[in-house]
């Protein structure tokens, strides 16, 4: 049977990775826990968050030599994602465009291991 695991039950991950090295997750609102269970037993998961993708980064020409405008937007971003309960943020950075990879590591980003795959959800079926 397949259903969301309500977060009382979480400690029943522990037994697993990530959860087992990384402890469970601090928002519950933000978390949707699917588990798969035989006779009671969780044999699979697949966990669903909600996740802030920071995007539509500009600077004037102008201004992108002085760093001040970068820090102050970073720091404003910062706040607010704080202020928002939020705990993570990603962003995509084109290969072509490492200069800019490199601006979003000196503020705290890392690289991610991997690939990104994006799913688009398809409509229910009627019927």
């Amino acid at each position: 049977m397949t259903r969301i695991l309500p977060p009382d039950e979480w400690p029943r991950l522990l037994a697993f990775s990530p959860f087992k090295e990384h402890g469970l997750p601090q928002q519950p609102a933000s978390w949707r826990i699917l588990v798969h269970e035989v006779e009671g037993e969780i044999v699979g998961f697949i966990c669903l968050f909600d996740c802030v993708h920071t995007d539509g980064w500009y600077l004037d020409p102008a201004y992108r030599q002085h760093p001040g405008v970068l820090r102050s937007l970073i720091t404003g971003m910062l706040t607010t994602l704080r202020e928002a309960g939020v705990e993570g943020a990603f962003c995509m950075v084109p290969d072509e465009l490492a200069s800019q990879q490199g601006i979003v590591e000196r503020f705290g980003f890392v690289p991610a291991a991997g690939k990104l795959y994006l799913l688009a959800v398809p409509p229910a079926q009627e019927g």
